[in-house]
């Protein structure tokens, strides 16, 4: 499932800004029926980069010593709730800049 959620969020984000209100109905239907069978799917795009965070894992492209945000995610954060338990099935890939 991990996979096809990733693929799906490929998508989404491969979309052009001007046609995606065509298709936003639809990705917050999918996202709702995998939220319904347990998943919990994060982007965490705009986001400070905290390098303590477990959940991703980052490319720099930038040296300075400044706070540092997220400009793109590769691959968006993936939980998996059951029985009451939250456990990570996927790490965010993103870039930092």
């Amino acid at each position: 499932m991990k996979d096809i959620i990733t693929q799906i969020f490929e998508i989404e984000n491969k979309i052009r800004p001007d046609e995606f209100l065509s298709f936003k109905r639809n990705f917050q239907r999918i996202y709702h029926e995998l939220e319904q069978e347990g998943y919990t799917v994060i982007n965490p795009i705009g986001q400070l980069y905290d390098e303590r965070d477990v959940a991703i894992e980052a490319n720099l492209s930038n040296e300075h010593n400044k706070a540092l945000t997220i400009t793109k995610v590769l691959k968006p954060i993936i939980y998996r709730s059951e029985a009451g338990n939250r456990t990570l099935i996927q790490k965010a890939v993103v870039i930092v800049g």
